[in-house]
């Protein structure tokens, strides 16, 4: 039986109050003795209840510490039936850098109502970027067992937070309270679907509480991103009032905080900085700014190492950074912006968040949501991510693009210089600019050798080069890389003569495009008669993106990475005398304002062509969109299966 791992993920917070229990606020959990799970759902698993407390009503000590909420979680699992005691094989919570656990308890309640403690199967392990996990382990129970567990952790440095209320697993029951104090203003805002908040008073004590039930378990996609659909509601404190001071919490605020340490830089920085670049003789070149913009991108980022900061802030000063060639993330922002100012390129910087995560939200200052950097050319309208060391401009990590981003720069107001901030769509690189190209000959169907020229521009392109550059000099990864981008199915043809060249980064700007040569057998996918001649192409002829993927229902768009396009031209010499018999099934026309999928095939004597262009023009296809992208996922299964059948 094949073992599962169910991701709940904790991006939340409680606090310095090592007594605070999911039952202070919910009497009826965590009972002494808790009742016998009752099996009421063919799922393998439900949750039977989920509560989550946000609790702004923090102790003097921790607000000292930058604490300001702290979060309870609580969650009952029911396994239902065999299968989910198969498959059900550990728990796992995902905690951000900021979140502090304070305290846990986890339990497995039997079919008799008997406790077993499980806190001894709790592990914690380090994940990438300074987060954690912990691990509920070699959990093998029987059907019908409850597991129970709570956790409170304390939230730093954010007076701002989401939850999610519903996940990939039904739930009986779903319960959020926030609460604090009622001199605290909070905004709330809540997805589709979700109640309306009840609002309540006790004392000096503000409640807002949700409450759920039968909560449907979360179908994904492939085809669209599943967190920022889930419901959820989102929080944050836009006032608070602590005696004689007022603290206020806004997007104008967050910018100044973040934005000013990125652009103020120091004389004796601009100085060395600027005989740096003096000493760059490929800046010196007539070229146009987007070509300037890539070269000292590319420069930077093939020269200094990205590091974890320093205690003394060293690696974020420029003056250092060109010594050592390292800088941590700030350091690399300040580096290339203070570069962009120097060559007289204009630069804003914005923060914003990804398409498969909790978007940026203009009404509520989320702070935490804001965490992805980018320089922004306003004359351009183009954008890089200046901490990623393997993108390269105009191109950036692709989910940060077509989302709402946070928008600062500034401007003098007399003497003083001013922050401005505003919120603007993060910039979506042309659909023209990222290709894919194929052109295949055959020229003698009885010895089936297909030469074959793809090439791969913008996204495309730096996927690749970012794969390679990961791959280095490992012979055993190259080849890995360069069969996943051949056409046909590895076990239907062999290869010969592969060679690739520009698969990555150099100065050339990705508008140079990778190219892949091959020529690859394919003996089996022929078969021939003296009547007729039957070849399988279809390995040839598919799009990008897998046809057995199932829409999205409702008004769940369609998402793909990037706007993009593709063509491909098959060229097939015929034996004289034979003529395709099924032209028809090769030649269609799909067209949509944001999409388009054209095939056409002519024989001209013995020289057979087939000739497919699609193209897509936006990241979310919605509406009718999604009916013709349907219509063009049918067609290219269709001709995938199809076999060209030749006859005299």
């Amino acid at each position: 039986m094949r073992k599962w791992i169910i991701f709940l993920t904790v991006g939340i917070c409680i606090a310095n109050i090592t007594t605070a229990q999911i039952n202070n606020y919910f009497p009826d959990t965590w009972k002494t003795q808790p009742e016998s799970p009752r099996l009421t759902s063919d799922a393998p698993y439900t949750v039977v209840d989920n509560k989550l407390v946000a609790d702004f009503n923090v102790s003097a000590q921790d607000k000292a510490e930058g604490c300001y909420q702290y979060k309870i979680a609580y969650k009952a699992i029911r396994i239902n039936s065999q299968a989910g005691a198969d498959s059900l094989h550990q728990l796992v919570l995902n905690f951000e850098p900021n979140d502090e656990l304070r305290s846990m308890r986890v339990r497995a309640i039997n079919q008799q109502g008997e406790i077993t403690n499980l806190e001894s199967k709790v592990r914690t392990v380090r994940l990438p970027g300074n987060r954690r996990a912990v691990v509920i382990q070699d959990l093998s129970l029987p059907v019908g067992t409850m597991v129970e567990y709570e956790i409170v952790v304390r939230y730093l440095y954010n007076t701002s937070g989401s939850e999610f209320l519903q996940t990939g697993l039904e739930a009986e029951h779903v319960d959020f309270r926030l609460t604090g104090p009622k001199n605290y203003t909070f905004r709330i805002q809540t997805t589709p679907g979700v109640p309306a908040i009840k609002d309540s008073t006790s004392g000096e004590l503000q409640f807002h509480s949700i409450s759920l039930n039968k909560v449907p378990a979360f179908i994904s996609s492939d085809l669209f991103y599943t967190l920022p659909n889930l419901k959820r509601v989102d929080y944050a404190v836009v006032q608070a009032i602590e005696k004689k001071d007022t603290l206020k919490a806004t997007w104008q605020q967050y910018g100044e905080e973040n934005y000013i340490p990125y652009v103020a830089v120091s004389p004796q920085e601009f100085k060395k900085l600027e005989r740096e670049l003096q000493r760059l003789t490929f800046l010196a070149r007539p070229m146009a700014p987007a070509q300037r913009i890539y070269l000292l991108e590319q420069y930077i980022k093939s020269n200094f190492t990205l590091v974890f900061p320093d205690e003394t802030g060293a690696t974020q000063d420029i003056s250092w950074i060109l010594s050592n060639k390292k800088a941590d993330e700030t350091g690399m922002i300040r580096l290339l912006n203070a570069s962009y100012y120097l060559m007289n390129i204009p630069t804003q910087i914005l923060f914003t968040g990804s398409r498969d995560s909790i978007p940026v939200t203009p009404e509520i200052p989320l702070r935490g949501v804001a965490k992805n950097v980018l320089l922004y050319f306003p004359t351009l309208n183009q954008a890089l991510a200046p901490t990623e060391m393997l993108t390269r401009f105009p191109c950036y990590p692709s989910k940060w693009s077509g989302i709402t981003a946070l928008r600062c720069r500034d401007t003098l107001v007399g003497s003083q210089s001013k922050v401005l901030t505003d919120f603007i769509t993060t910039p979506v690189v042309p659909y023209s600019f990222s290709n894919v190209t194929l052109e295949a000959s055959l020229s003698d169907v009885q010895n089936p050798v297909w030469q074959v020229t793809q090439s791969f521009g913008g996204y495309p392109s730096s996927n690749i080069k970012t794969a390679f550059t990961k791959a280095g000099d490992v012979q055993e990864t190259r080849n890995s890389l360069l069969n996943s981008l051949l056409p046909f199915q590895a076990g239907e043809r062999r290869a010969s003569n592969v060679a690739i060249e520009n698969e990555v980064f150099t100065p050339y700007t990705l508008e140079k495009p990778v190219v892949l040569k091959s020529s690859l057998a394919t003996p089996a996918l022929v078969k021939t008669s003296p009547q007729e001649i039957r070849l399988r192409i279809g390995d040839l002829l598919g799009g990008t993106i897998p046809t057995e993927t199932d829409i999205p229902t409702n008004n769940y768009p369609i998402q793909i990475s990037f706007p993009y396009y593709q063509e491909k031209r098959i060229n097939i010499t015929v034996p004289s005398g034979f003529k395709l018999a099924n032209s028809g099934n090769w030649n269609a026309t799909i067209d949509d304002p944001a999409l388009s999928y054209r095939i056409k095939c002519d024989q001209n004597g013995q020289q057979l062509t087939i000739f497919i262009i699609e193209w897509y023009k936006q990241n979310d296809l919605s509406g009718n969109s999604k009916l013709k992208f349907k219509a063009v996922q049918e067609k290219i299964r269709q001709i995938q299966k199809l076999e060209m059948v030749l006859t005299k």
